[in-house]
C-alpha cells in the first residue's frame, strides 16, 4: 500500500506539472511574445505565428492574447482582424466588470494559484492596457472613415480613465485589509522595490494617459467640438504640465471658443509610437511565514531595460523642419506604476502561497516520507515562477506633434532612428490630417488617416 501511495503521489505531482506547463504556467510570457514581435519585424509576417496567437485567445489568458492580436494585425495592415480582436478584448472587459462573474472566476482560480503561481489566475487587463485598446480601436475606425465609431471609442477611453481611479483605490484598500487579517506587514517589503519605483518615475497613476487624451482632443477640434477638445487638451496638460505644445493647444482652442482670429490652414498631427515596452523581470524575495522564511518569485521592472526616448522629426522636401514629437505617455512607467499599485495584493497572495506550499510539503513528508518530501520540493521549486504577463506589443513611448500647413497636398519626410518615410498628405482648411507612425525594430510603419473636418 505504501508503494502504491508513493507512486500515486509522484504521478499526481508529475501530472500537475505537465498540466500547468500545457497552460503556459511555467512558460515565460516574454519569450512567447518575442515570436510575434519577431514576425512584425518583417514586411511579410509569418501567418503561422499569427494563427498560433489566434488559437491562444481561447484560453484563460484570452484577453491578453486578444490585445496582442489586435495590435499585431493592426501593424500588419489587417484592419478587420484588428477590429475583431479588440472588440473581443472589450467583450472580455465587460465580463470582468460583472462583479458576480469576477467573484466566481477568482474563487475558481484560487486553489490552483495557491499551489502554483499567479500565472494560474486568469489574466485581468490593467487599466492602462484597456485604455490603449480603446485608443487603437478608435484609430481602426478612424482609418475606416467611421467618425461615429471613432468618437464612441475615444469617449470610452476617457471613461476608462475616469472609472479607474476609484477602482484602483478599492483594490489597494482590499489588499491592505487582507494583509491585516493575515498579520502580514506590507511595509517590511518596501526596500525591495526601489527599481520598480525608478522605472515608474514621476507617473502619478498608471491610468493617466495623456496620449489618448491628445488623440481625442485632436478629433473633437477637427469636428468643431471645442468644449470637448478643450477638456481633453487640459487633461493632457495636467499630466504633462511643462509641455509648451499642450499650452499652445489650450490657448488655440480657447481662442476658437471666443471667436478670436486663429491661423488659417489645416492641422497636421503625427501620432508616433516608439519601440516596444520593456517586459517584466523576475526576482526572488524572502517571505517570512510562521514556518520560516521562503524565497518566492516576484515580477518587477529593471531600469537598465528601459529604452531611451527617441523623437520623430518632420521635414518638408526642402529639409526644413516642421515639427518634432514629444513624449506624452511613458508606457514603461505606466506599466511599472500599475505593478506597484498591484503589489500589496501580490504580497498577500505570495505570503499565503508560501504557507500553503509548506503545509503540502509537510503533509507529503509525514505521509510518504523522503519521496513525498523530495517530490513536493521539486514541484515547489519549478512552480515558483513570477507572473510576467503584460501586453508586450505596446510601445515604449507614445508621442505626438502637430503643425499647420496651407490647404493642398504636401510631401513630408518623417525621420526616426528606425529609418525615414516620405509621405504625400492632403491638408484641408480647418480640417485635421493625422499620420500614425510606429517605429519597431527593423521597420517604420506609417499610414495617413482620412481627413477629419466639420460637425459630427
Amino acid at each position: 500500500m505504501i508503494t502504491l501511495a508513493k507512486g500515486w503521489l509522484a504521478l499526481v505531482l508529475l501530472a500537475a506539472l505537465s498540466g500547468c506547463a500545457t497552460n503556459s504556467l511555467f512558460v515565460s510570457y516574454p519569450s512567447q511574445a518575442q515570436k510575434w514581435k519577431t514576425t512584425l519585424a518583417s514586411e511579410a509576417p509569418d501567418q503561422g505565428v499569427i494563427t498560433k496567437l489566434e488559437q491562444s485567445t481561447a484560453g484563460g489568458d484570452g484577453v491578453l492574447y486578444l490585445q496582442e492580436l489586435g495590435r499585431v494585425t493592426q501593424l500588419n495592415g489587417q484592419p478587420e482582424a484588428s477590429r475583431n480582436a479588440f472588440a473581443g478584448a472589450v467583450a472580455e472587459y465587460d465580463k470582468e466588470d460583472a462583479s458576480a462573474k469576477i467573484q466566481v472566476s477568482s474563487l475558481a482560480a484560487t486553489g490552483t494559484a495557491m499551489l502554483t503561481n499567479d500565472n494560474a489566475r486568469p489574466y485581468v487587463a490593467p487599466d492602462y492596457e484597456r485604455i490603449f485598446t480603446r485608443a487603437y480601436q478608435a484609430l481602426n475606425y478612424w482609418a475606416d472613415g467611421d467618425a461615429t465609431g471613432t468618437s464612441v471609442e475615444l469617449r470610452a477611453a476617457a471613461l476608462e480613465q475616469q472609472v479607474a481611479a476609484n477602482k484602483r483605490d478599492k483594490e489597494i484598500a482590499k489588499a491592505e485589509e487582507d494583509a491585516d487579517e493575515n498579520s502580514i506587514d506590507l511595509n517590511q517589503f518596501d526596500g525591495y522595490f526601489e527599481g520598480l519605483n525608478a522605472v515608474a518615475g514621476d507617473v502619478k497613476a498608471s491610468f493617466q494617459n495623456a496620449w489618448t487624451f491628445y488623440l481625442s482632443a485632436l478629433f473633437w477640434e477637427a469636428h468643431g467640438e471645442y468644449n470637448d477638445a478643450l477638456v481633453d487638451y487640459k487633461k493632457a496638460l495636467e499630466i504633462n504640465p511643462d509641455s509648451t505644445m499642450l499650452k499652445e493647444d489650450v490657448e488655440r482652442i480657447s481662442n476658437r471658443m471666443k471667436r478670436r482670429k486663429v491661423d488659417d490652414g489645416g492641422l497636421v498631427a503625427i501620432i508616433y509610437e516608439q519601440g516596444y515596452v520593456q517586459p517584466r523581470q523576475e526576482f526572488s524575495l524572502p517571505i517570512p511565514t510562521v514556518h520560516g522564511v521562503f524565497s518566492v518569485a516576484f515580477p518587477t521592472y529593471a531600469l537598465a531595460d528601459k529604452p531611451m526616448p527617441n523623437t520623430l522629426r518632420v521635414l518638408d522636401t526642402a529639409s526644413q523642419p516642421l515639427g518634432e514629437t514629444q513624449v506624452l505617455a511613458d508606457v514603461g512607467a505606466l506599466a511599472a506604476k500599475d505593478l506597484k499599485e498591484r503589489m500589496p495584493g501580490m504580497l498577500v497572495r505570495q505570503t499565503l502561497r508560501a504557507t500553503a506550499k509548506y503545509n503540502v510539503q509537510k503533509q507529503a513528508n509525514d505521509n510518504f516520507g523522503l519521496l513525498g518530501s523530495l517530490s513536493t520540493q521539486i514541484y515547489n521549486l519549478v512552480s515558483e515562477q513570477a507572473d510576467q504577463r503584460s501586453w508586450l506589443t505596446l510601445p515604449a513611448y507614445a508621442q505626438a506633434t502637430r503643425f499647420t500647413l496651407e490647404p493642398g497636398e504636401h510631401t513630408l519626410v518623417l525621420s526616426t532612428p528606425q529609418g525615414n518615410a516620405t509621405l504625400t498628405v492632403p491638408v484641408v482648411d480647418r480640417g485635421l490630417t493625422v499620420i500614425h507612425a510606429v517605429a519597431i525594430p527593423g521597420r517604420l510603419i506609417t499610414r495617413v488617416l482620412p481627413v477629419q473636418e466639420g460637425p459630427l
